[in-house]
């Protein structure tokens, strides 16, 4: 099996929307800060940013960028979360949320609740 090419940390620019192979998404916007792609992620019917950390993070790599797509009208700023504990569990806000779900969204196209991976494998809904 060969190992599939992919851009580095380093020759990523902040702000910018990916094509992605990651866990749960196609798509991402990258947030070098986070070291990480903020995505659109459908999980029990909600539609949320999650985060897919980069392949080459020192912890929970999940993600490979293999093409920068254009420039998003998002950075950090747009994505500057709360982080807030109830009942000793990390929970997170961001700002412009609806905003940045419905432009990844835009890329995502429709998915279901088994994700586009899901779908690409030709085992989903076509």
């Amino acid at each position: 099996m060969t190992k599939q090419p992919y851009i580095k940390m380093q020759n990523l620019k902040e702000g910018y929307l990916y094509r992605i192979n990651a866990r749960n998404a196609r798509y991402g916007i990258w947030i070098p800060e986070h070291q990480a792609f903020a995505t659109s992620r459908i999980k029990f019917g909600d539609n949320f940013i999650f985060e897919e950390f980069h392949w080459d993070c020192e912890s929970f790599a999940t993600a490979k960028p293999l093409e920068e797509l254009e420039k998003s009208p998002f950075t950090l700023k747009h994505l500057e979360e709360t982080i807030f504990k109830r009942n000793g569990v990390r929970h997170v806000r961001y700002r412009y949320g609806p905003e940045v779900l419905s432009y990844l969204n835009k890329f995502e196209g429709e998915r279901d609740y088994l994700g586009p991976a899901w779908r690409l494998e030709g085992k989903g809904k076509s």
